[in-house]
């Protein structure tokens, strides 16, 4: 399956400043596309059953991954384990993309 990610619109989220495009969704994981915006601030949150991980493709956006806030830029990839509090930013004058990933935790032992 190809997504073509011109053809699709960038979506609003509740938060200000960052947009979206869901490239798949699958009940063990989803990969997406985020944009923020100058000054947006995408606040700390925690999910208790999927670990996510940042690939930055353009720009810098500030991390913070539990008690480590860094700037992440062009190329570094960040790891935001389940059920850890982190929140991303761009505290930069241009936009920044991420491409965001996300992988499903199993209560269920297999």
């Amino acid at each position: 399956m190809t997504v073509h990610t011109s053809q699709l619109p960038w979506e609003p989220t509740p938060v200000t400043g960052v947009t979206v495009k869901e490239l798949a969704h699958y009940s063990e994981g989803t990969a997406k596309l985020i944009r923020l915006a100058p000054g947006a601030e995408y606040p700390l949150h925690r999910h208790p059953q999927r670990t996510e991980y940042v690939y930055v493709l353009a720009g810098t956006a500030t991390l913070t991954v539990a008690d480590d806030t860094h700037d992440a830029q062009v190329g570094d990839f960040t790891l935001m384990p389940a059920d850890t509090p982190h929140a991303l930013a761009n505290y930069t004058t241009f936009e920044a993309l991420l491409w965001v990933g996300a992988i499903m935790h199993s209560s269920q032992p297999e």
